[in-house]
């Protein structure tokens, strides 16, 4: 006996996991803005870096802490991107 799932319960579904998402948002764009902000930061330092040479002194800390921070920001970064993906896949799966 199979039982199907009735529209109202779907819906019910849908509402949950975008409570969630939601809720969950809060915490994961944050950190998906602050690690995309450290890693325009790095690259724009370093690109002054390489144009001005040894002038640059100010750029190397800059690329310095932007690097460390990428660096202890990426498992959070990931943790992040994964619970995101998690969510859109199962909107994708609910909607269906």
């Amino acid at each position: 006996m199979e039982i199907e799932k009735n529209d109202a319960w779907q819906r019910h579904q849908l509402a949950m996991v975008e409570r969630m998402q939601r809720d969950l948002a809060r915490l994961t764009h944050p950190v998906i803005r602050a690690v995309g902000l450290c890693g325009v930061a790095y690259l724009a330092s370093w690109v002054l870096v390489m144009v001005l040479g040894a002038a640059a002194g100010a750029m190397v800390v800059v690329a310095a802490v932007s690097a460390a921070v990428l660096v202890l920001g990426a498992p959070a970064f990931v943790l992040a991107v994964g619970v995101e993906r998690f969510f859109r896949a199962r909107f994708a799966r609910i909607s269906r």
